[in-house]
């Protein structure tokens, strides 16, 4: 179930490059509960907004308040959480041109996550072929 007083970062579950970047937010920060969207039931998404076709294109982030982002936007509010993270978040939105260039660097990793998780020996998307 969401927790109201907690951020959530819903992740694809399937995917071994996802996966993996999972764990790894959980080791920086621990404040956020990160599970894969499978976890939850589509309903209990849906009250955010949210469906489960959307999860399986890009990363959502809920926030305590209950205000949802998505892909590149998430894991940027995701690092803001961390101060030492905070000096690269502002710079990324003080010159648009890094936001955009993070905008289709996020959509490119997405789209290919598959291959890229299965170029680097990880489990590749068995379930969303």
């Amino acid at each position: 179930m969401i927790q109201a007083e907690k951020d959530h970062l819903l992740f694809d579950g399937d995917c071994g490059i996802c996966t993996w970047c999972s764990e790894l937010a959980k080791r920086v920060n621990s404040e956020f509960v990160v599970q894969s969207y499978l976890m939850f039931d589509e309903s209990e998404l849906l009250k955010f907004g949210i469906s489960y076709e959307s999860c399986t294109k890009e990363l959502k982030v809920i926030t305590r308040s209950g205000r949802v982002y998505g892909g590149a936007f998430g894991v940027n509010y995701f690092l803001w959480q961390r101060p030492v993270w905070k000096p690269l978040i502002v710079l990324t939105y003080a010159l648009p041109i890094l936001l955009l260039c993070e905008v289709i660097g996020y959509k490119l990793v997405a789209v290919n996550r598959h291959r890229i998780s299965a170029w680097f020996g990880l489990k590749a998307c068995a379930l969303k072929r």
